[in-house]
């Protein structure tokens, strides 16, 4: 077997990262507080997550030049990527559909934008991000890997200030406007993307390194309002309502046109009140979420106009209320939250005839309605310096199949999580995790880039819950500016899905899901190791993760175990940034990135079996396959390094990041791609060498 590098240098990564290209040349406010509101170095170690400061965020390389909050979690340990550049992430095992991401409590399911390349939701309005990975708060649920809890900032309610931001594939701007003295505040932000326009005023020089595509159009961007009432001290009301749209279309040529999309449309109305009975804060909060996606071919065949399309909706609206209450070194939480859903998933519809006169026929149009209603609580104990324990419990009711002529049915399954963290000096202690989790949505997935064209689809009785119950072992230390957490988890994940057919983009397949789709088990075990250092001039972090995953599904890869497409035995990170120069009026630094992790895996043909047709004397070759994921592609090695500056005037600061993604201009593997004129397999890169610019303008009406 021989395998070939061939890079995609195409002037716009999101065109090469497409399906069609490959291969081809040319490139809640919180509750619990001691829990959430994490303000010290040793206690932004826990084993039981994250919490990420927002300038670290933004000063993450992406090949956009806009960090986000899945960019920097993919350095941290226990975690692995999918394809390179993209926004899937891969924790302890799990697969990419086990991650739940939440704004104030509400899940966003179509967290990319610009193909993967960065997430759907804007920084400039992120108060404060949270990723959980083990020892989960009462009021998580719904996953079993992990949760990146997305906090929206309060608007300032005495001075406006507001945020400009561009790079060469997004621009952004945001507003913090009082409209009420001390009372009512207003906090926007909205993006849009101008690829769709660059592309148009460039297309004859791309056209010259590329003979995919013969036009491309694209639509991308994303808006939020969040309103806040403060009658008095002791109560707040906030309403966030958000929307994304991600549209892309290509013509390969005068026979052929594609395209996908998918779009997020969100309500948040929320109600703290402080004091009540006794209590510290009780949320309510009611949401509607709404998440579409679609994937479209036009082709003519032998005269006659053919589209398919196929399209997946995800409708919900939530219920919640959660009381807290603390005295001296105990708090407790406890609550109730109701979701109701509506799935359309894989809905596929034919037209074929002369175009705008075509016959429409379905192959597939099911509706499915489902109820979780979830009864949790927890309590803590916690002495500053020498111990926290906590215990959280959840109980699920789930009902599915209520939509009309659906096998209805329900279950009921138990939820635990616990948090141990022992303090043996001052300085050092150990800490352990346990949890029993339960998952309803599946996410059949598809390419590795981490689109929101994947399907979601709920549980039923031949498609039961996911479940998974993991522990973490470890231990931690800290000494002024320098902290370390270190320790190893084991575990095991029942009911996981297998989706054969999720790679064939732009058919009818995903519309027979059900039948498509097996039904497995995985183990996965690891060691992870985190050093960081903080300073004002000088802060780094590295982090080290071995791990061995697997899976198990009946009647695949003759009934033996193999390893999941994921499983990179070793991931690497150091990342270092330097202030040079500060003072009051400026700051001059520099930043880099470097990561090293075993390739993902690639079922590929070992050999060859002599096989005998009837009537006939001469024998023929037979493709032979000694396992699924039997070839491991080469390591992902790169480096990333940035200069950024911040220049300040009175109200007004200036921003400026020059980064450089890939430096080394190593060609990656994304994936493997057989070619059947050569007989050779094809090694896909996507990603050279690429220089990335940003700048930012802020200001307020502070004096």
């Amino acid at each position: 077997m021989r395998i070939h590098v061939k890079p995609l240098l195409l002037l716009f990564v999101s065109i090469a990262s497409l399906p069609i290209a490959q291969g081809q040349e040319s490139f809640r406010r919180d509750t619990l507080k001691a829990s959430l509101k994490i303000a010290d170095r040793e206690q932004q170690l826990r084993a039981d997550g994250y919490v990420l400061d927002p300038i670290s965020i933004q000063r993450v390389m992406s090949p956009l030049g806009e960090g986000d909050a899945i960019k920097y979690i993919q350095t941290l340990p226990g975690v692995t990527m999918g394809g390179e550049g993209g926004s899937a992430i891969y924790v302890r095992g799990g697969n990419m559909g086990s991650n739940l991401m939440t704004i104030d409590g509400v899940p966003l399911y179509g967290i990319s934008h610009l193909l993967g390349l960065t997430t759907v939701f804007p920084g400039n309005v992120i108060g404060e991000t949270s990723f959980h990975a083990g020892g989960f708060d009462s009021d998580e649920g719904n996953f079993t890997a992990s949760h990146i809890r997305l906090h929206s900032k309060t608007g300032d309610f005495n001075q406006a200030s507001g945020q400009f931001s561009l790079t060469p594939f997004l621009a952004s701007a945001s507003a913090d406007v009082p409209l009420v003295h001390d009372k009512l505040s207003f906090l926007s932000s909205i993006r849009l993307s101008p690829i769709g326009l660059e592309y148009k005023a460039l297309r004859n020089v791309v056209n010259r390194y590329q003979n995919v595509l013969q036009d491309f159009e694209t639509t991308v961007g994303d808006v939020f309002g969040k309103i806040t009432w403060r009658p008095n001290t002791r109560n707040e009301v906030s309403l966030f309502m958000f929307g994304s749209l991600d549209r892309y279309g290509f013509i390969l040529n005068d026979d052929t046109a594609d395209g996908m999309g998918w779009n997020n449309a969100i309500a948040n109305l929320s109600w703290d009140t402080y004091g009540a009975m006794g209590l510290d804060d009780v949320h309510t909060a009611v949401s509607f979420n709404d998440h579409r996606g679609y994937q479209i071919q036009e082709t003519i065949l032998n005269g006659s106009y053919n589209r398919l399309e196929v399209r997946s909706l995800i409708d919900e609206v939530t219920l919640s209320t959660t009381a807290t209450k603390s005295w001296k070194q105990w708090s407790a939480q406890s609550g109730v939250k109701v979701r109701g859903a509506l799935f359309n998933p894989g809905s596929a519809r034919q037209f074929t005839g002369i175009k705008d006169q075509e016959e429409e026929s379905s192959l597939a149009d099911v509706w499915t309605k489902t109820l979780l209603a979830t009864i949790h609580g927890q309590v803590e104990y916690d002495v500053p310096d020498k111990m926290l324990f906590r215990v959280s419990l959840r109980g699920n009711t789930y009902f599915y199949g209520l939509a009309q002529d659906s096998e209805s049915g329900w279950m009921f399954h138990p939820e635990a999580s616990m948090m141990a963290r022992f303090h043996l000096t001052r300085k050092f202690g150990a800490e352990v995790t346990l949890d029993y989790l339960t998952q309803y949505y599946h996410t059949l997935e598809g390419i590795p880039m981490g689109l929101s064209v994947d399907m979601i689809v709920p549980s039923d009785k031949t498609n039961p819950p996911e479940r998974a119950r993991q522990a973490y072992v470890g231990i931690f230390g800290n000494s002024n500016a320098h902290a370390f957490r270190a320790g190893g988890f084991y575990k095991t994940m029942n009911n996981l899905v297998y989706y054969g057919e999720a790679t064939s983009f732009f058919n009818s397949a995903q519309a027979g899901w059900h039948d498509n789709i097996k039904v497995g088990e995985g183990t996965s075990y690891g060691l992870e190791v985190l050093y960081e250092k903080t300073g004002k001039v000088l802060s780094g972090r590295v982090s080290y993760t071995w791990s061995k995953t697997d899976r198990f599904f009946p009647g695949l890869n003759r009934n033996r175990r193999f390893p999941a497409k994921y499983d990179r035995r070793h991931v690497a990170n150091a990342s270092l940034d330097w202030a040079f120069l500060r003072d009051a009026h400026r700051e001059l630094g520099f930043n880099t990135l470097f990561t090293w992790q075993n390739g993902s895996w690639e079922t590929l043909q070992d050999g060859t079996l002599p096989a005998f047709l009837i009537g006939r004397k001469d024998s023929v070759s037979l493709p032979f396959i000694s396992s699924l994921n039997n070839y491991n592609l080469p390591p992902y090695i790169r480096w990333d390094v940035a200069l950024h500056g911040t220049f300040k005037r009175k109200q007004v600061k200036h921003d400026l990041v020059i980064g450089i993604y890939n430096l080394l201009n190593r060609h990656n593997p994304f994936m493997l791609r057989f070619n059947p004129d050569t007989h050779e397999w094809n090694l896909i890169s996507l990603f050279p060498i690429m220089p990335s610019i940003k700048y930012t303008l802020e200001f307020d009406g502070r004096p």
